[in-house]
């Protein structure tokens, strides 16, 4: 599995590079006013510390250090309970506060660098997502679609990336990913673009998916990046990622359809055995769910994990900005595996097997919040406080299609199950002092991070460096850096947002 993706990528890097204008980023990367692209390029985007680089690749290049669940017919909610702090009830969350950081992959335009030189150090110019995943002493940002900068990845065959930074230094200063991001690079020293431009040190590392034995990579991807059919490419995306035993495990959204419309129809898991050691290679495990009469209904195509040690609990979202948010669980032992899922009835309060469960009852499952907008989501569970918080965007629509309302929104419970609070707005599209201060002219100086007449934001992970702080009343301050993609620019910023939760 080494030497392929080495070989896929050499192959790749020699191919020779094509003009980036607007009107191909435009088709390549996204739809107009969509908040992103409408696929999951844009639906949907760890760690342990830096040990040196292995013979077939490195991280940070010249730049930088290189139990199963039941499976009875039903059971109650009484699992999951809050480990401490908050009472298992409805809470309530106002915003205190939220702060623009920085901008991670570029500044003013593509080619314009931030201070992690991009560009240059990884021959990288634009990216979306950035799931992290936390292991032991390093944080790893799992990113979507990304452009080449010269020579490598013409416009449209977009492998997925993955950067990684010091979880200390994260810990510190959120903004850190916007200085000391490093990515893992090809074996190519210097990069194969240096002939072309001296000052480009080493080329970024496509993400490298074997299948399961005995069957075929097309059963997972359907639109790989550039002729490597083991190369997710575009709109094929991570969309959350946990940690267990030194390894990564990654949900990802595939097999993506282009008509009707841009969306990923299959939910499945991979497995990174060595996240510092080698390039980001990947076992695919298994599928998780379809929306062809998927196993856990069709809701699981977006997948946001949270392992609380007895349960893996699975949020999820199915359509693309066209579903609700569903719960699911397995036993944490059973992650790698699978057997014995349960889908979670917020209506009965109860749960059941999915294999217990007709095709009509698994389609037909209430949501756990919300009832349609919701594509890529964030789900972090905070122990010292007891508390599961969710960051999402929300896109809504009209009968005709359009866009109606567009925002990043949070919640936040006592348990996976919830009850869960009301939805709080952190950003709104329609925030005319947010326009006023975000909003790009011609170029995006300084704080300036979007083109708001041709998208919005989407995207929006929580960095597992959220803290919670006691406060009166058993009321919580939490603070919850992340990040949100841009789509014009192409990039991803950081945000911290100032939370109050109270009973």
């Amino acid at each position: 599995m080494q030497s392929s993706i080495v070989d896929a990528t050499q192959r790749a890097l020699g191919r020779g590079a094509r003009a980036l204008t607007v009107a191909v980023l435009l088709v390549a990367c996204a739809t107009p006013n969509g908040g992103g692209p409408t696929g999951s390029g844009g639906e949907g985007g760890a760690a342990g510390s830096i040990a040196g680089s292995s013979s077939s690749g490195s991280i940070g290049g010249a730049g930088g250090s290189g139990s199963s669940s039941s499976s009875s017919s039903s059971t109650s909610s009484s699992s999951s309970s809050s480990s401490g702090g908050m009472p298992a009830a409805k809470l309530t969350a106002s915003l205190s506060s939220r702060t623009y950081l920085c901008k991670l992959i570029n500044n003013a335009f593509l080619q314009d660098p931030t201070t992690n030189q991009t560009q240059t150090r990884y021959n990288l110019m634009g990216t979306d997502l950035g799931v992290p995943v936390a292991i032991n002493n390093t944080l790893h940002l799992f990113f979507g679609d990304t452009m080449g900068y010269k020579v490598i990845w013409a416009p449209g065959e977009d492998p997925d990336s993955v950067g990684q930074i010091a979880l200390t230094e994260v810990q510190a200063d959120p903004s850190a990913v916007c200085k000391n991001l490093k990515f893992y690079v090809t074996p190519d020293n210097p990069s194969v673009a240096n002939g072309a431009d001296p000052a480009i040190q080493r080329d970024f590392a496509g993400v490298y998916m074997t299948p399961p034995a005995g069957q075929n990579i097309a059963n997972y991807i359907a639109q790989p990046a550039g002729p490597f059919m083991n190369m997710p490419g575009t709109f094929e995306v991570p969309t959350g990622g946990l940690a267990q035993g030194g390894k990564a495990f990654l949900f990802y959204a595939g097999l993506v359809e282009t008509s009707p419309d841009f969306r990923a129809t299959l939910g499945y898991l991979a497995r990174w055995d060595s996240p510092v050691t080698t390039l980001p290679n990947m076992q695919i495990l298994r599928p998780i769910d379809s929306l062809n009469n998927g196993p856990l209904g069709g809701h699981f195509i977006q997948i946001a994990p949270v392992d609380d040690g007895t349960h893996v609990h699975l949020f999820g979202t199915g359509n693309y900005r066209r579903s609700g948010v569903y719960l699911a669980r397995l036993g944490s032992s059973a992650l790698e595996t699978g057997g014995g899922e349960e889908l979670y009835n917020p209506t009965t309060k109860s749960w059941k097997a999915a294999a217990a469960m007709s095709a009509l009852e698994r389609q037909t499952l209430p949501p756990l919040f919300e009832t349609d907008g919701v594509g890529e989501l964030s789900v972090l569970r905070i122990g010292s406080a007891g508390l599961y918080v969710a960051l999402y965007q929300r896109q809504l629509h009209d009968l005709a299609g359009n866009i109606i309302d567009n925002r990043v929104v949070f919640r936040v419970s006592a348990k996976a199950e919830g009850p869960w609070s009301d939805a709080l707005t952190i950003i709104d599209s329609k925030d005319a002092a947010f326009q006023g201060t975000h909003c790009c002219g011609q170029t995006c100086p300084g704080n300036q991070i979007i083109h708001c007449n041709l998208g919005w934001l989407y995207g929006t992970y929580l960095l597992p460096t959220a803290t919670a702080t006691p406060a009166a009343g058993g009321s919580f301050d939490l603070k919850l850096p992340f990040v949100a993609s841009t789509w014009d620019p192409y990039n991803v910023v950081a945000f911290t947002a100032s939370v109050h939760v109270a009973p």
